[in-house]
């Protein structure tokens, strides 16, 4: 009789093994199929076959794969399809990678609330998903936390905490980030970042292939003038003037040319 029960225990251990030992097949091989699908989707995308591209990422997406979920966001966002606008789909991919803790997708489900791309206006959850980005080291939303709250866009206007966000940024080479700082230091009417010496510092950061855009030039001639060097800053304006394009805006071009003529009467342009 004990013989018989420690057969009938084996048999079932035995069983158990199988089960378990199947059970991990399954699951490999089902990772393996996710996998392979996710390959496929990120092959044509790559390969700029977006139709196709679409449909894969789709069977991958559904699966929860958060980099399929990704793609199809920017499918959708960019328009990829050629098919019209489909902004509420992006948006709707995004926020399930978000979800997921995926960091791109953060910046972009926070820059959708905050810009109203594909869903309602909401600082409160802009602000909440561009943070999740920022702690996740992504540059593009520290600059536009620190531009939310230097404008005063679902935060209350704060150059402090602006300038904060930007040197983040800024020290990870983020163009802008450098440029807005230098702005500030040069231009501000608060004794308390108005700074010369901290301006030039940080327009010295900027890549040299980028000094002869418009908007840099500007910046180079706030600083100059900010050093009370107006002649160098008329200079700088005029070239900024000179590079705009054809089509910028009246009001774009007015404002140049306002910051030119203070530069004119020796008198820095402040804001």
């Amino acid at each position: 009789m004990n013989k018989s029960k420690d057969i009938n225990i084996i048999v079932i251990i035995r069983a158990l093994l199988l089960g378990i030992v199947g059970l991990l097949i399954s699951a490999c091989s089902d990772k393996e199929e996710i996998r392979s699908q996710l390959e496929i989707c990120q092959s044509h995308y790559k390969a700029e076959s977006y139709l196709v591209a679409s449909q894969e990422c789709q069977i991958a997406a559904e699966q929860g794969i958060v980099e399929a979920q990704w793609i199809l966001g920017h499918i959708y966002r960019y328009n990829f399809l050629q098919q019209g606008e489909e902004l509420d789909q992006a948006f709707n991919w995004y926020l399930l990678a978000a979800e997921q803790g995926h960091t791109g997708a953060m910046r972009e489900v926070g820059n959708a609330y905050l810009l109203e791309i594909g869903t309602s206006q909401d600082y409160s959850k802009a602000y909440y998903w561009l943070i999740k980005a920022a702690k996740n080291h992504d540059i593009l939303s520290k600059f536009t936390i620190g531009t939310m709250f230097y404008e005063g866009k679902g935060r209350d206007k704060d150059i402090a905490s602006a300038i904060n966000w930007f040197k983040r940024a800024a020290n990870e080479n983020h163009p802008m980030s450098i440029n807005n700082l230098a702005w500030i230091f040069a231009t501000s009417k608060n004794k308390a970042f108005f700074n010369p010496k901290k301006a030039n510092y940080w327009i010295s950061k900027l890549d040299s292939r980028l000094l002869t855009v418009p908007m840099f030039l500007d910046t180079q001639a706030a600083v100059k003038a900010a050093q009370n060097d107006f002649e160098k800053a008329v200079e700088l304006q005029n070239q900024a003037i000179g590079s705009l394009s054809a089509d910028i805006s009246e009001e774009d071009l007015l404002e140049f040319q306002k910051h030119l003529e203070s530069y004119q009467r020796e008198e820095i342009w402040r804001e």
